[in-house]
């Protein structure tokens, strides 16, 4: 939202500067962004009126000029603007002008001919980014003038960034209230009369979706100049409010909207059709909208039709056929009020966003409908001439089903902020805000919220106000003390912090990426699976939601390897979106950790070989991560689309799928010009929040217990199986098995190999004797034996 100084000044009489005003304005919540000059320097540069006018001798494109700028003499000037005739009135650049370009005027001669001075264009002087020729002002301009001095400068321009739940301060007036209820003072909001009824002309007005219309209103006005030019301080205010010029009846809809809020519209009145009608749009219907576009409507947009079809998209643009050009006489201006829900969400589905359209999903005024008529109406009359008829009023469903009323207690106000704040000064500030206020006992108060505010409909949006009017910077600061609940003996202890821990003493670094993936990569990740496409994507490489982390990860390492950063370690948690139809909103997200590893294992060390990671580096980060589970994790071999057939694993957790590690597939070598594929896990977080919690144990003081096996097994067995076989004995003595060594070749037989195990034992009472151990030994052969067919090497 970006409003004029001056325009702002004119409303409320403060005497602070622009600095305080802006300081003001950003501590209430509505945050200034810049400010700006409303114009570049026009030092120099006066209005000058062109006395005579005649064609250069040497060159046919060029004119010579006798100008009068208010001076003893007029200047020659020879200007080659198409424009430039006897009569005009235009913008002067006397001799010593230094232009918002930096060329500086000097006297010269041009093909012979003496030149002092420049006849400006909009686009020279910096009022435009191009033009056709001459800045041609109005004929009432006082030559002699300054141009600053014509055009009411100096100014400055305010660019207000406001939060989307303050739709009642993008207009003048919503951010004039604002900067009154700062300063403590009061605002001024100039009246507002309707035109003198001069004729009878009515416009036939039906609501017929009366809960996407509260009201609606339509005025015409006869005998109007359409063409008329709108005069210069409305040309002004629109232009540094940054709205563009068109035609008067346009721009008067735009100036309304700006200084009141109000969005509105303007119907050429000869080319309606019988009665306006506020409806939803039949299937198939199809309308031409102002910028030219054809849109063919869905049957969930709400449309003003006349008898001949839709006129405008409610709340959003115009139709063609029924637009006011020069020839314009007779006007309808419409004011209407729409439910935000019937408009939020067609910019996005149409692709068309509007100034009309920000405001309407934000919420407008329900009762300003009406003002804003009258105000655009009587500006029309007064600047275009006409006469003006009765005002049509229809009323559909009430915005809010009942009135608001919001039960406001002290100690909330005081919990909530931290300190008492006086009562008297509470219902002071409410009511400067337009809340009505009623006291109903001692600290307790019940409020009635203004047609305005649409976000206030709770106790804690009103002590947000509060708080907001009060100054967050004036609000004390305490320590508050916390009661904690006990822990319980079964409560995890797991959390994100702990996550992001364990990655980052693994050599991670955490990536945040967007939610938006590429569908190219995406469909080759995920096998051309259903994915979420946008409606309106930010760009074609972020049009669709991401089933896997991967889509994110893979381009972020990519980024990095082609900038030789060969050794990447990345994890971020972010949400997946899955088509569901089962959902309430047919997605479902779910919460996941995934992880991505390239280049060396190990930092490059004099006296050890570097090593690049592989899969069973992965497989201990994920084995970090899941720690707390207590052997209940399993990694079986299963093929993945996206990964590599021999180097990839599922992860079990209690028996349920949990998520996938592994190498990318060597079909990604071509797509990354034969760079080392990373390696990847995916895990749902869900499943590191569910392990047992971790209790120390006493340590035993006991010797340890060391027997080797070494045993022979088919190619394909698992050494995971070997190790559930032994450990399904569940033989309290025996404290751990680990695999050292595995062998094939020579003295095996094809498709066999042979696998080392150290069992270690211990026991936390006493030292184990030699028959003790060699009883588990005899067991955990004959175990290996039945369940994985597995010898004794050498036997």
């Amino acid at each position: 939202m970006k409003i004029s100084e001056q325009w702002l000044r004119s409303w409320v009489a403060t005497t602070a500067s622009l600095d305080t005003l802006a300081e003001a304005l950003t501590m209430a919540g509505l945050e200034v962004d810049a400010i700006e000059a409303a114009a570049p320097s026009l030092d120099g540069v006066v209005v000058g009126r062109i006395v005579d006018c005649m064609p250069h001798p040497e060159a046919d494109r060029l004119q010579l000029c006798r100008v009068d700028v208010g001076a003893d003499e007029s200047l020659a000037i020879v200007c080659g603007a198409p424009n430039a005739a006897t009569g005009a009135v235009v913008p002067v650049a006397t001799v010593g002008t230094v232009l918002p370009g930096g060329m500086k005027i000097k006297p010269a001669r041009i093909r012979g001919q003496a030149s002092s001075g420049m006849l400006c264009s909009a686009s020279e002087l910096g009022f435009a980014a191009e033009s056709d020729g001459l800045w041609l002002l109005d004929d009432d301009a006082t030559v002699g003038a300054t141009l600053a001095e014509h055009l009411g400068l100096p100014d400055a321009v305010l660019e207000i960034d406001l939060t989307p739940n303050r739709g009642d301060c993008l207009s003048l007036r919503g951010i004039a209230r604002e900067v009154a209820v700062a300063e403590g003072i009061s605002f001024s909001e100039p009246p507002v009369a309707g035109p003198e009824i001069q004729n009878d002309r009515v416009r036939a007005v039906r609501i017929e979706a009366p809960e996407c219309c509260p009201g609606y209103a339509a005025q015409a006005v006869v005998g109007t100049r359409a063409a008329a030019k709108t005069p210069l301080w409305m040309r002004e205010r629109l232009r540094r409010a940054g709205v563009r010029q068109i035609s008067l009846p346009v721009d008067i809809g735009n100036y309304v909207m700006l200084e009141l809020g109000q969005p509105m519209h303007a119907f050429d009145g000869d080319k309606l059709v019988g009665t306006i009608r506020v409806r939803m749009a039949e299937a198939g219907e199809q309308i031409v909208t102002l910028d030219g576009e054809q849109v063919t409507l869905a049957t969930n947009t709400l449309v003003i039709a006349d008898d001949d079809g839709p006129v405008a998209i409610a709340g959003m643009i115009g139709g063609q056929r029924t637009a006011v050009d020069e020839t314009t006489t007779h006007v309808v201006f419409e004011s209407a009020c729409f439910a935000p829900s019937a408009v939020a969400g067609r910019g996005r589905q149409y692709k068309i966003h509007t100034d009309s359209l920000h405001r309407f999903e934000r919420g407008v005024d329900p009762q300003l409908h009406p003002v804003a008529l009258a105000r655009a109406s009587r500006l029309l009359v007064e600047l275009g001439g006409g006469q003006a008829g009765p005002e049509t009023r229809q009323a559909g469903d009430p915005i809010w089903c009942e009135t608001r009323r919001i039960e406001l207690r002290a100690r909330n106000v005081e919990r909530l902020l931290g300190q008492a704040i006086d009562d008297a000064w509470i219902v002071h500030a409410l009511e400067a805000l337009g809340v009505s206020v009623d006291v109903e006992g001692e600290g307790t108060w019940v409020a009635q919220p203004p047609s305005w505010r649409f976000d206030l409909n709770i106790e804690a949006d009103l002590i947000e106000e509060i708080a907001r009017v009060y100054g967050y910077d004036r609000l004390e600061t305490h320590v508050s003390g916390v009661t904690l609940p006990p822990v319980r003996p079964d409560m995890i202890a797991a959390d994100v912090e702990q996550v992001d821990a364990v990655l980052r003493e693994r050599g991670y670094s955490e990536a945040i990426t967007y939610s938006f993936v590429e569908p190219g990569l995406h469909a080759l990740l995920t096998a051309d699976a259903p994915a979420i496409k946008l409606d309106n994507p930010i760009s074609d490489q972020y049009a669709e939601m991401r089933r896997t982390l991967w889509a994110s990860l893979l381009p972020s390492w990519h980024h990095n390897v082609r900038r030789q950063h060969a050794t990447v370690r990345l994890y971020e948690r972010g949400l997946r979106f899955l088509p569901d139809a089962g959902a309430d909103d047919g997605i479902r997200q779910v919460d996941t950790v995934a992880g991505l590893i390239s280049g060396q294992a190990d930092d490059t060390h004099w006296d050890r070989a570097a090593s690049e990671v592989d899969f069973f580096d992965i497989k201990g980060d994920v084995e970090a991560l899941l720690h707390g589970h207590n052997g209940a994790v399993r990694f079986e071999a299963e093929s993945h689309p996206a990964l590599h057939p021999g180097r990839c694993a599922r992860v079990y957790v209690d028996g349920n799928p949990a998520g996938w590690l592994g190498q990318l597939a060597p079909a990604f070598s071509k797509r990354y010009k034969n760079i080392e594929l990373p390696y990847l896990f995916e895990l749902d977080y869900k499943f590191l929040t569910q392990g047992a919690v971790t209790r120390f144990e006493a340590l035993s003081e006991q010797p340890l217990v060391r027997r080797d096996l070494a045993i022979v097994v088919a190619e394909k067995m698992p050494v995971a199986q070997l190790i559930d076989a032994i450990e399904s004995l569940q033989s309290p003595d025996l404290r751990h098995v680990e695999v050292f060594d595995v062998f094939r070749g020579q003295g095996l037989d094809t498709g066999f190999k042979s696998v080392a195990l150290g069992l270690i034992f211990q026991d936390k009472a006493s030292t184990l004797t030699d028959d003790r151990v060699d009883t588990i030994i005899i067991r955990v052969v004959s175990v290996l034996s039945e369940r994985c067919d597995a010898r004794i090497r050498g036997e």
